[in-house]
């Protein structure tokens, strides 16, 4: 008797264990397919001659579940697990004699295996040329765009310094963002001033002629002060001078919807503040033209980039 309860230990874990991990199974149907799947084995001659421990156990574990079938009913989960691991070892049964038939029809057939082994070189040497093939055409298409790039590049580099060859005063430069030109604010207002000075009138004219020969074009204009003043009065400050520089383009012709204006106080600045030098620096307007007809994409966090 002792003996007898040693023996089920491990398979009442095992049943413990399923129980635990699984949901509940079906009914008697499990313990029907687990009597078809062992017949099925038990019918295959291969399965037979070359699985016959596999075949075993499906026969016991059959055994076992339907005598839990017996014992608890056919719905208890015992019964379903042993009637489930009854059809798993079944068909590993007929997987495992079949593979056990198709090695014994390659030993047997060591030509047909020479054939096999020539063609899978061949289809090697095919994949092979093909992925060179592939790997050249890949790389011919990326100098193809890195060469498309650099012509973008170089055409965007030639498009600023031609627009700030038309401009006097101005400082032009490609950016992600479009061309920027930068005109210092002593060259447009007088200190604390949003009205623009006699010489701004140049400049701004030139600006608005280039736009209206672009017609597909944006422009933000973005005004900055040096850290001289307060917060608010700074920033105050940068808003009047841009939209002072923006009232002047659209009053030339320029559609409004294509002009926006932002004051960006003393932030970004270009010098360090130090001295009046680098403080004359950041007094600045800068215009930033738009790339086509793309929107300008909107300033960095300051530290991030241009």
């Amino acid at each position: 008797m002792k003996r007898t309860l040693v023996a089920l230990l491990p398979m009442a874990a095992a049943a413990a264990l399923f129980i635990g991990c699984q949901t509940t199974p079906q009914d008697e149907g499990l313990l029907a397919q687990a009597r078809s799947a062992v017949a099925a084995a038990e019918a295959d001659p291969a399965v037979t001659q070359h699985a016959p421990t596999e075949l075993a156990r499906a026969r016991t574990l059959l055994t076992n579940a339907e005598s839990a079938a017996h014992d608890r009913g056919a719905r208890s989960p015992v019964a379903a697990h042993y009637a489930y691991l009854a059809t798993q070892t079944a068909h590993i049964a007929e997987q495992r004699a079949h593979e056990q038939l198709a090695i014994a029809h390659i030993k047997a057939g060591e030509s047909e295996r020479q054939k096999i082994l020539l063609s899978a070189r061949e289809n090697d040497v095919q994949r092979a040329q093909a992925e060179t093939q592939q790997a050249r055409a890949e790389s011919q298409n990326a100098q193809a765009q890195a060469a498309q790039s650099q012509a973008q590049a170089a055409q965007a580099q030639a498009e600023a310094q031609r627009l700030a060859a038309q401009l006097e005063n101005v400082q032009a430069t490609q950016t992600e963002r479009g061309t920027v030109l930068t005109l210092g604010g002593d060259v447009l207002f007088d200190t604390g001033r949003a009205d623009l000075k006699p010489g701004a009138q140049r400049p701004i004219e030139q600006i608005a002629t280039f736009l209206e020969d672009h017609p597909e074009r944006q422009v933000q204009i973005e005004g900055f002060t040096d850290d001289q003043g307060t917060d608010d009065y700074n920033l105050e400050l940068s808003q009047k001078r841009a939209d002072a520089v923006a009232m002047a383009i659209i009053q030339r012709g320029v559609e409004a919807q294509r002009v926006s204006a932002t004051g960006y106080r003393e932030k970004y600045p270009k010098a360090s503040n130090s001295n009046p030098g680098s403080r004359q620096m950041n007094r600045r307007v800068e215009i930033i033209v738009g790339k086509d007809d793309r929107a300008i994409p909107v300033r960095p966090a300051p530290g991030s980039g241009p």
